[in-house]
């Protein structure tokens, strides 16, 4: 079925492509050094680049610049900003070690402005506000050439959502898909993108989405390991155009062809400068970009199959096997809440997830729903709830039990892999769970517990979450500020750990639970249907 990306690898070796320096036309040792990292597939163009512009001396004031361009993965780099910035930007890899200002380099050229928004989100004004596009690429189906000529009825007109559905789900289906893990891959997003909207016309399909998900294979490192998976099942994957030129520029023995997705995104290699530099290196950054950007470098972007910022291929630019020369419709990937809403989803079903339930088990729970006819015990509701969210998790895996009642939490089923010895604990343990007889909520006491719990142990390869079912609402004394200063006590953010709340029944006080939800970055719902709980359930998970 599909190759998916690696969801756990080390990250890749930075490439020093050519140290760029204006020595050689008396630039000394006083000049601006204008460090840039590129990503590999526009590096060696801003490297060739550099080198020329270099021979025109340029200067600030009296200062010559010196330009050094290194090749970095848009992923490595952004690993590295999110941890610089305090934060953590998931690119299925454990957080970088917090970099000095100095390791950093002054212009970042990514493949998209996706990364942009994701390091963006942990630092808003990381970047200067203006990021212009040096070049552009669309995200095409790559296809080998053999499989485009069999399927060339269907893909002629290119691939949209709905035709993807079809090549992939029905009843004769033609495609195997791959996509790059998309945390890493820009490609890879678009591609999960494409798959979303392919399946997902509402809410209620989040579930099939999961599945579609959860049904892929893998692992996939990066474009390089990608081409390695076609003839071993697949036949297809979302790649930018200029993946296609290079690596048909390999002479490998089986072209591929690439095949136009209708209305993806494209790669539009922003030229970003970190904020807060020094004046006399952000005027050799504009120097640099004005470079870039004025047009006369165009046939060196084109000779590597990447077009002109406005989509228009320059003379020199490579076509064939389905690549043309024809303009493309430029449309940068910057919806970031359609990524992280596509992205929760792709992170729940891949990726192995550390979950902790608590469970009320308070004389309460033994009360009726109540409301739109409802006769269902709160306690029915939530075992249902828990064998169905149980089924959402990969067998790799590691999910416990708590209860709490009267004085505090009970764990019930340790926290382990979801073997299958271990998926019948859980759902023997949710099966003949009853309440007490106590009414005493220790709600907030047991939160501190699990989620101190989930900090100590966390695992930076799976995702890490506490799941709390409840009916009502802390009754032992403690405070909601004070709990929640609790858990800001314990919160780290190189250790990020959300809180879901479902609260079943009429008496939860929902503004709370949000309360604490807020504090943690979770989510919280009031469930008051029991026929509404598969599906809160589901978007409380991906929230």
């Amino acid at each position: 079925m599909i190759i998916i990306g690696a969801l756990s690898l080390c990250g890749v070796a930075t490439v020093v492509l050519k140290s760029v320096s204006a020595d050689a036309d008396g630039c000394g040792s006083g000049g601006i050094n204008l460090t840039v990292a590129a990503d590999p597939s526009v590096a060696p163009a801003v490297t060739e680049i550099a080198a020329r512009w270099a021979t025109t001396n340029p200067v600030v004031g009296q200062d010559c610049v010196r330009v050094d361009v290194i090749s970095k993965p848009a992923y490595d780099l952004a690993n590295s900003l999110g941890t610089w910035a305090g934060g953590q930007v998931d690119v299925a890899d454990q957080p970088a070690p917090t970099p000095e200002d100095d390791d950093l380099p002054v212009v970042w050229i990514p493949d998209s402005s996706y990364w942009l928004g994701r390091v963006r989100a942990v630092d808003r004004d990381i970047f200067e506000a203006e990021a212009p596009s040096l070049a552009t690429s669309p995200i095409v189906l790559a296809v080998p050439e053999t499989a485009a000529r069999q399927l060339s009825a269907q893909l002629a007109k290119g691939v949209d959502p709905a035709m993807l559905k079809g090549l992939l789900f029905g009843e004769h289906s033609a495609l195997k898909l791959g996509v790059v893990e998309p945390r890493r891959d820009t490609a890879g997003m678009v591609g999960a993108m494409m798959l979303a909207q392919a399946v997902v016309a509402s809410e209620a399909d989040l579930p099939a989405l999961v599945q579609a998900f959860r049904g892929v294979g893998g692992p996939v490192a990066d474009t390089g390991e990608l081409w390695k998976q076609f003839g071993k099942g697949m036949n297809g994957a979302p790649v930018s155009e200029q993946a296609v030129v290079a690596f048909n520029a390999t002479g490998p023995s089986a072209p591929m062809a690439a095949v136009n997705l209708a209305g993806a995104p494209t790669l539009d290699f922003p030229y970003a400068v970190r904020a807060r530099q020094p004046r006399p290196v952000v005027a050799a950054a504009a120097l640099f970009r004005a470079a870039l950007t004025s047009g006369d470098y165009a046939g060196i972007f084109a000779k590597r199959g990447l077009r002109k910022p406005d989509g228009t291929a320059s003379t020199g630019f490579p076509v064939g096997h389905g690549v043309t020369s024809s303009s493309v419709f430029v449309q940068p990937l910057t919806d970031m809440n359609q990524v992280r809403s596509v992205l929760t989803v792709w992170i729940a079903a891949k990726t192995p997830s550390r979950v902790i339930a608590l469970v009320d088990v308070t004389s309460s729970m033994n009360r009726t729903m109540t409301g739109n006819g409802n006769t269902a015990p709160r306690m029915q509701v939530m075992r249902s709830a828990a064998a169905d969210g149980l089924k959402l998790f990969t067998d790799d895996s590691e999910v416990g039990l708590w209860a709490f009642a009267g004085p505090g939490h009970q764990p019930v089923v340790p926290l382990a892999k979801l073997s299958k010895s271990q998926r019948d604990l859980l759902n023997g343990a949710v099966n003949t769970a009853q309440p007490t007889f106590t009414d005493a909520c220790p709600l907030y006491k047991a939160i501190i517990d699990g989620y101190r719990a989930m900090v100590q142990g966390y695992d930076p390869m799976r995702s890490n979450t506490l799941v709390i079912f409840t009916d009502g609402k802390d009754n032992t004394g403690m405070q909601l500020r004070a709990m929640q200063k609790e858990l800001e006590k314990l919160a780290d953010v190189t250790r990020p750990v959300r809180v879901v709340l479902l609260g079943l029944g009429p008496d939860v006080k929902l503004s709370d639970l949000q309360a604490i939800a807020s504090t943690t970055g979770g989510a919280a719902f009031q469930v008051s249907d029991p026929k509404q709980m598969r599906a809160i359930f589901l978007k409380a998970l991906l929230a």
